[in-house]
């Protein structure tokens, strides 16, 4: 973690100027993933209005204007704030929502968050499902959530992510592209009045007059763009601990 730190301070961020800034920062991470799962698990399931009181919604209308094309949008988020919370606000404002994920927090608690996923109507899928199945529920109007930051990929292009050459997941850029639909860019946050911000701020799409490898490059790059200027926004809620570099790439 600290080593991304590092990397990121590299690039100027203002707040990790400093070893004992970064020491600081990787504190408060660890602080903001604990109060995430707190936030998951004592989240209140839907009322009959499917509301969440403690949310706020920007740029909503980004997702509305990419839904009303008949198709879906994936969308394309890094682990910041109460990033699960997020999805289940998505369920709740009625749209048929699908996450790709790996085992989360740890094994013995993977279940427990699969099942309140599906409770909430959040349909689970794996790697191992493949393309196809997202690749369908695109095109009948779902939306397709990726954490993009993570580890859970079968396919990565390289893009510049905090100054370095960075294996990304081409699974956005490869969805959209297949079911031709648009890509958004979005991430929550937690505000210091302890309310949730979802975000979508951004949308990109495939462009077909383009040799497939050259497209897919080019929305990857987006996606990579769209990572690095919200995480560094919100560092000290950034929860991805795995060295996202080769130590002796770092600087």
């Amino acid at each position: 973690m600290l080593d991304n730190l590092a990397q990121i301070a590299a690039c100027g961020h203002p707040e990790l100027s400093s070893p004992e800034a970064r020491e600081r920062a990787a504190r408060r991470m660890f602080e903001s993933l604990q109060l995430s799962w707190i936030e998951y698990f004592a989240e209140r399931p839907a009322d009959g209005n499917r509301r969440t009181g403690s949310l706020d919604f920007r740029g909503a209308e980004l997702l509305y204007r990419a839904l009303a094309r008949g198709r879906g949008a994936v969308i394309a988020a890094p682990h910041l704030g109460s990033w699960e919370v997020a999805g289940l606000a998505l369920a709740r404002l009625g749209l048929e929502v699908h996450a790709v994920t790996g085992v989360q927090i740890h094994p013995l608690l993977a279940r427990a968050m699969r099942d309140r996923k599906v409770r909430e109507g959040v349909q689970i899928r794996t790697p191992g499902d493949g393309f196809a199945p997202l690749v369908l529920a695109l095109r009948r109007g779902a939306v397709v959530v990726l954490l993009v930051d993570g580890d859970v990929f079968s396919r990565s292009l390289p893009a510049p992510f905090f100054g370095r050459a960075t294996p990304f997941p081409a699974g956005p850029a490869i969805l959209a592209r297949r079911a031709r639909v648009p890509i958004l860019h979005a991430h929550a946050a937690r505000g210091q009045d302890g309310r949730h911000r979802i975000s979508f701020d951004g949308l990109d799409e495939a462009d077909p007059s383009l040799a497939l490898r050259e497209d897919l490059t080019r929305l990857t790059t987006l996606v990579a763009q769209s990572q690095e200027r919200n995480i560094a926004a919100h560092v000290t809620q950034w929860c991805i601990f795995r060295p996202l570099w080769e130590p002796a790439d770092a600087a």
